[in-house]
């Protein structure tokens, strides 16, 4: 399963059901109760929206413990990129998003926990948002 960098960043700054539940899958991942894959492009989403949420020092220290997680890191390769051009090209989704599909698709995944909807239109992928993730793996 891949993680969206939402799911970071629900768990840092939400404080209703949707910030418990993406605080949940944190702490599934780090009980190695759920395996899953990000790309590096996360780390710079989440570190870029909490600057602006709870300051750069707090920032910081959240995508560094994010790197000490048991998260399969994928590099942003040249083969990333040039799968990404094909799925910008096919697609309605933002160049960062088509990097994460590409992401996905460079170590086999198809299953992508996020709560942003424009993955529901990609063929091949099965989107679950935090509430689902929570209901299949707690």
């Amino acid at each position: 399963m891949y993680i969206d960098s939402n799911i970071f960043i629900f768990a840092a700054t939400g404080k209703e059901e949707l910030g418990q539940n993406c605080r949940k899958i944190i702490k599934l991942i780090n009980e190695q109760k759920i395996t899953c894959a990000a790309s590096f492009l996360v780390i710079d989403e989440v570190i870029w929206i909490l600057k602006k949420e709870v300051g750069k020092d707090s920032a910081i220290k959240i995508t560094k413990a994010m790197l000490s997680m048991p998260i399969k890191w994928i590099e942003i390769k040249k083969s990333v990129i040039i799968r990404m051009m094909d799925t910008y090209e096919k697609t309605t989704l933002d160049p960062r998003d088509a990097i994460h599909i590409s992401s996905m698709k460079e170590v086999g995944l198809s299953v992508i926990v996020s709560e942003d909807d424009d993955f529901d239109k990609v063929e091949g992928i099965e989107r679950i948002n935090a509430s689902e993730c929570i209901e299949k793996y707690h």
